[in-house]
Parts: structure tokens; C-alpha cells; sequence
């Protein structure tokens, strides 16, 4: 076969593997999308880096494998190993794949801020933060309203709602990720911050003011106590520059 053909058809291989194995991954894990600045450099960037090293390496090393086998004195040289004619291949797409694999968790990761792992996890604890953030803006609002003998009954149930979503949703993240935010986070997180707005709407709901009172201590120890020294290191571990 004639060399540059040989050579065209050695960087086909090597982008066609790329390509699927990129495929593989962004169709494949939550919170990877196609349609994004990381993808595009995976894929356009990856186009000539897997040409120009495995397409050029592999070649390189199958043309040398063929030079030093024996050749039968009745056929070309290239029937001389025809293990290395299927083995080759299958080790080269084996190699693109794993290179495929780290270079899209370091382009992802890059991107989202964290591990890719936890991705939804991230997005929930963020969840739960912002929806307990507004139910205590509402909350301040009914405050006002019960002290003025005018009830918002939406508010009310507005602020509680918020409270049960921030809860369901924060109680899935998973100890692991809150010992990558800080190894001192699941306790106080699961027993004062989560807990106590558990507490709190429960309260709500039955009126039960003893578990209020209980949640609101929960709470603020969490946000008065411990989280006030920790919380620009959680922030940048979430990829959030603190402010």
C-alpha cells in the first residue's frame, strides 16, 4: 500500500476512535452536553491531536512490527503478521478511548467546577441553600403580615413549600461530596441545617410551635456557628468564587 495512504488511513482511525469515544461519554453522563465550549475543544482540538500522536504512532509501530517479521518467500511482507493485523487496531482504539476519557473528565470538570461525579449533587446542595434562602425572605414577609393581622395564606404556603423542596432536595446529597466541601460538613448539614427546616415545616403545617422553636435554634446554629469560617472554602469547592 502506498505510504501517504497508508498514513491517511492510520489519522482516520485514530479521529474515527476519538469521535465515537467522545460520543460515548458526552451522550452518556449526566451533566455533560454536546452543545458546549468544553465539547467543542474535545472535539475539534481532539480531531488533529489524535492524528497527529496515535494515528502517527500506531503507524509508525505497525510498519515497524512488519519490517523485522520473518517474510514468506511466497507472500508480501504484510501477511507475514496477521495477528498484529486486528490486534493493533483493537489496542490503539483501547488507548484513544482512555486518553478520550481523561482528557474529557479534565475538559468537564474544568468546566462545571467540580468532579464530574458530582455535578447533581452540586446543583441540589445549591438548590437546597437558595430555597431555604427565600423561604426566610417570605418568612420575614408573614411576619409582618401575622404581627398586622393580615395573613398572606400564598406566602404561607409558599415559604413551606420552599422549605420541604430545599429539604427533598438537599437530603440527596451524599456524605461523600459533603466531605469534599469540608470533612466537618455531614453532621451539622444533615442534623441542624437540614433537620432543623424539617422541623420548621412541620411546624408550619401543624402549627406546632414547640417545632419551630426547635428548627429556628437548628438553623441558626448552622448558619451562625459553623458555617461562617468554612463558607469561602465550600464556595470555591463548588467552583463559585466567593464574594
Amino acid at each position: 500500500m502506498d505510504f501517504n495512504k497508508e498514513l491517511g488511513t492510520a489519522a482516520v482511525f485514530a479521529q474515527a476512535a476519538w469521535i465515537v469515544a467522545g460520543l460515548y461519554f458526552y451522550l452518556t453522563t449526566p451533566g455533560a452536553s454536546l452543545l458546549t465550549a468544553s465539547a467543542g475543544a474535545y472535539f475539534i482540538g481532539g480531531l488533529f491531536v489524535s492524528a497527529a500522536i496515535f494515528g502517527l504512532a500506531f503507524h509508525g509501530l505497525r510498519r515497524g512490527i512488519a519490517s523485522v517479521s520473518p517474510v514468506p518467500a511466497d507472500g508480501p511482507a504484510e501477511r507475514s503478521s496477521p495477528v498484529f493485523t486486528w490486534v493493533l487496531p483493537v489496542v490503539e482504539a483501547v488507548v484513544i478511548f482512555v486518553a478520550a476519557g481523561w482528557t474529557f473528565e479534565q475538559l468537564e470538570t474544568s468546566r462545571a467546577g467540580v468532579p464530574l461525579q458530582y455535578v447533581q449533587q452540586r446543583d441540589d446542595f445549591d438548590y437546597a441553600f437558595k430555597a431555604f434562602e427565600v423561604a426566610s425572605r417570605l418568612e420575614e414577609e408573614a411576619k409582618t403580615g401575622r404581627e398586622t393581622g393580615q395573613i398572606d395564606s400564598d406566602v404561607e404556603t409558599r415559604l413551606v413549600e420552599l422549605m420541604e423542596a430545599g429539604v427533598a432536595r438537599g437530603g440527596r446529597v451524599s456524605d461523600e461530596f459533603l466531605i469534599y466541601l469540608d470533612p466537618a460538613l455531614p453532621q451539622p448539614y444533615r442534623t441542624q441545617l437540614i433537620r432543623g427546616h424539617e422541623l420548621l415545616a412541620q411546624g408550619r403545617r401543624s402549627g406546632d410551635v414547640a417545632k419551630q422553636t426547635e428548627g429556628n435554634e437548628l438553623v441558626r446554629a448552622f448558619y451562625q456557628d459553623f458555617l461562617p469560617p468554612k463558607a469561602d472554602a465550600i464556595l470555591a469547592k463548588m467552583g463559585v468564587q466567593p464574594q
